[in-house]
């Protein structure tokens, strides 16, 4: 058996090996947050309608509608993150997500609401404040680092081989 050769030290292949990885922790950590809290309200509906409602942004329909749609959205794309589906959409769509609920926590705070802010249903207890706000704006950080890091070419479907039919 001959000797293992050493393999030559390569920073480029080390640092692209390092942001493999990052990325892969960024978008399981992303997927799982966005997946999990979307979970949790799927199971609360009215209580969670009644916690969107607190923030007084939206009218009634508004309030439920959302209600109806933001879990879906959230679970979908805390799916598609943690498959590695569309990651540069599903990034994309999360940062969004979370600009939006920055905007909703900043508001409320604002505006001197005391409520809870429904960020992982309405269990959770978790109140409008700055924590909440450090939170949000820590998961729009990672999902703008996700797409930084993502090359376009992760969203491109499969290319089919020409013997392939």
């Amino acid at each position: 058996m001959p000797p293992a050769q050493a393999l030559p030290l390569s920073w480029a292949r080390v640092a692209e090996r390092l942001k493999s990885g990052l990325v892969l922790v960024l978008r399981l950590a992303l997927g799982g947050v966005l997946f999990y809290a979307g979970f949790l309200k799927l199971r609360e509906g009215y209580a969670f309608a009644e916690a969107i409602a607190n923030f007084r942004l939206l009218p009634a329909q508004g309030n439920q509608l959302l209600a109806v749609v933001l879990p879906w959205l959230e679970v979908a794309t805390g799916l598609l993150l943690v498959f590695g589906v569309w990651v540069r959409a599903a990034g994309l769509l999360a940062g969004l997500l979370f600009v939006a609920f920055l905007g909703a926590l900043a508001t409320a705070l604002w505006r001197g609401l005391d409520i809870e802010c429904g960020c992982f249903g309405t269990g959770s207890a978790a109140r409008v404040g700055l924590k909440a706000l450090a939170f949000d704006a820590a998961w729009l950080l990672a999902a703008l680092a996700l797409l930084w890091s993502t090359p376009p070419a992760a969203d491109q479907p499969p290319q089919r081989g020409k013997d392939e039919g």
